[in-house]
This record gives C-alpha cells, structure tokens and sequence, in this order.
C-alpha cells in the first residue's frame, strides 16, 4: 500500500536516455508509493531529457551544462562557463523548491545540481549505473549522503569512505512482467516471427546503421530472408544520426527501421535476439527480459565502460560481444544465420541472462532515497 509521505525531490538526469530511465523509473516508483511527493527533474532545454521527460508528465527545469572535453582541448573555458551558469540555475532552483532530498543518475547533465545541492548542504543521492562507475559520480560520491551502485564490482572504483549501497539498476518493472506473446499482440508480430531488435542508444550507432544498410546493399539481407521468409529485423536508427538511413532501410522488406523506438519495452520484449550498444541499462534490461543478445560496446565511452557492462553477461554465457570497429554486414549475416538455427543455444543464452537481473533494485533506490531523507530531518 502506498504510503502518504509528503517531500520534495530534484533529479538531474540528461543527455543519453541510459541517464534519463532510470530516473523516470524512480520517479515514477516514488510517486506510487509517496502520491503527495512532489519530484522535479533539471535538465537540458532542446534534449532527449525535454522530450522524454514531458511524455512523462514531469516537470523540468532548464539548465545549462556541457560535458568535460578531454585533455588539452580548447574548449574547456566553454565548459566552465556554462556549468558555473548551471550551478546557478541549480541554486536558484533548489531555493524555489526547497527539496528534501537531490538526486542524480550521474552524468555531466546532473553535475551542476549535485554541486549546488553540496554548496546548499542539502542531502544527495547518486546513482551509478555502469560497472565502471563515471567521473562524475566517483568525484563526488565521498560528499554524498549515499551512492546507489549497480554491480558489486563497482564499489573498489570509489573512495573509501564513500557509502555505497548495492541496489541493481532501476528496471521498469515491464521487463519482468511483459511476455513475448503480449508484446508481439502490441506490437501486430506473429508469433512464428524471427525477430531481431536492433538499438543503438538514443543517439544512434553508425556502425550498426552502416552493418545493417552493407547487409541490404550486398543482396545477404535478400538472401537471408528468402531462406527464413519469418525472419525479420526492427532497427532504431537514432535521433542524430539516422534521418537518412532510416528512410533508405523503411523501404527494404521484413526490416522496420525507425529513428527511436518509443515503446523500446514492446519492441525488445517482442525480440528472440537483441543486437546493440552496451549501456548499463540495456544490459540490466538484457537481464529481466532473459534475452539473448550480441553486444557492440560504444568505443567512445568515457573509460570504456560498456566494454565492463557486456562482461558481465559475456562472463556468463548471455550474449557475444563485438568491436566496434570489427562489427560489420559480414559478422552479422554471420551470427544470425548461426543464432537463428540453433535455437537450444538461443534458449540457454535467454536463461544466462535471467541470472543476472535484479528485480528489486527500484524498491531498493527508493528505500535508500527515504532513509537519507529521513535521516536529513532527524
């Protein structure tokens, strides 16, 4: 039964939607269980986090912020100078709302609440949500009331006197619930359907575009479903980067492409293999839906982390991995045709994955989240 408790909470959460998710799911579990909570979100104005955010029924506040630019580049004056204004919008903010409680889902988005949230000796709570934890929540997790990891691994990153409370990611609590037969009656999929859900991140994954546009260009695509006439492919192309070959790809049979999948529970929930980026939250959704996956890490990402969040389903025989710079037509023609007739190895692949999901993580963020906030009015 949920509980009447009446307190204010700010949440800085942008930039990628493995950063916006995870909040969203915890606002929405804290109101479920706190109706009278009052949860406002700071972010990015003309972002995934503005767009997001209001489909949610939230409120955001705009704030200005950049990520860190890597050593020696000249635009770290542009960088001081637009977080040092974030800082003071958070400040501004933070005084307006008087929250009980400042949470962070990490990320340079939530950076400039977290410092005005310290500055104004509020309590903070972060939450990591990658093995390899991000600069910005290994700076300032020692000054926080508590850090929320994800995998125990992640604890030897911190500083030691850090509090870190081992929680999983927040999930929604779809991916435990929703069945492939439910999802695919959504979704008009039938269910002899070979389904191949490609995702990569909100922003989109040129090399994934790229695989899947050399696979149709090569006549291997044409093949491949000549072969497996039920064999067909759902690709998010990405908000940035995908205008012009989602428009190419909507055209070639048996592949639906789209610039970002909305309903991304549906669609993967519908899947039998997932291909995509390794984020921390995709792989923690990898787990609680028990599906099989091939993984291409982002190159790019701060400290390598997603190579670190692949592992910990490579480690146990729930997906393959790949580089990126490896990944191409030619791999993937390679390993669905391989997937795809071994089903038994598919099935063993789905049930490794079930053994890493943690499907109490938002209960217990949100537990955490309280007792700080009770502890803050002791």
């Amino acid at each position: 039964m949920a509980s009447k408790r009446n307190f204010t909470m700010l949440i800085g959460a942008g930039g990628t939607s493995g950063h916006i998710n995870p909040a969203l799911t915890l606002a929405n579990y804290t109101k479920e269980q706190n109706p009278e909570a009052e949860i406002v979100f700071c972010g990015l104005k003309d972002s995934l986090e503005a767009e997001i955010v209001a489909r949610a029924g939230y409120k955001l506040e705009y704030i200005r912020a950049v990520v860190l630019p890597s050593r020696g580049s000249r635009k770290k004056l542009r960088w001081l100078r637009e977080n040092i204004s974030g800082v003071w919008q958070c400040l501004k903010y933070i005084r307006r709302y008087k929250p009980d409680i400042v949470v962070s889902t990490g990320g340079f988005v939530g950076s400039p609440l977290v410092f005005a949230g310290l500055l104004l000796k509020k309590p903070v709570l972060l939450h990591e949500q990658n093995a390899l934890p991000g600069r910005s929540n290994r700076f300032f997790g020692p000054f926080c009331k508590a850090v929320c990891i994800s995998f125990a691994e992640s604890v030897k990153y911190f500083k030691r006197k850090t509090r870190t409370v081992l929680t999983g990611n927040p999930v929604s609590a779809g991916f435990f619930k929703l069945t492939k037969e439910e999802a695919r009656r959504k979704l008009n999929i039938a269910e002899d359907v070979f389904h191949i859900v490609m995702m990569g991140g909100s922003l989109g994954a040129r090399s994934l575009n790229n695989a899947v546009a050399d696979l149709v260009e090569s006549g291997k695509w044409a093949a491949m479903i000549a072969e497996y006439p039920n064999l067909f492919l759902t690709i998010s192309t990405g908000m940035q980067r995908g205008k012009e070959i989602c428009r190419q790809l909507s055209a070639v049979p048996n592949i639906t492409a789209s610039e970002y999948l909305y309903d991304g529970l549906f669609w993967m929930a519908s899947a039998d293999l997932f291909v995509g980026r390794a984020g921390a939250m995709t792989c923690a959704e990898l787990a609680a839906l028990g599906l099989p996956s091939i993984l291409i890490p982002y190159p790019y990402a701060a400290d390598d982390h997603q190579t670190f969040n692949a592992r910990t389903l490579t480690d146990v025989g729930a997906a393959l991995m790949c580089r990126d710079q490896e990944f191409s037509a030619e791999y993937l023609h390679e390993q669905i045709l391989m997937l795809i007739k071994d089903r038994v190895g598919l099935a063993t692949m789905g049930k490794q994955a079930r053994t890493k999901a943690l499907p109490n993580a938002t209960a217990k963020i949100h537990d955490t989240l309280l007792r700080v906030i009770r502890n803050g009015r002791d």
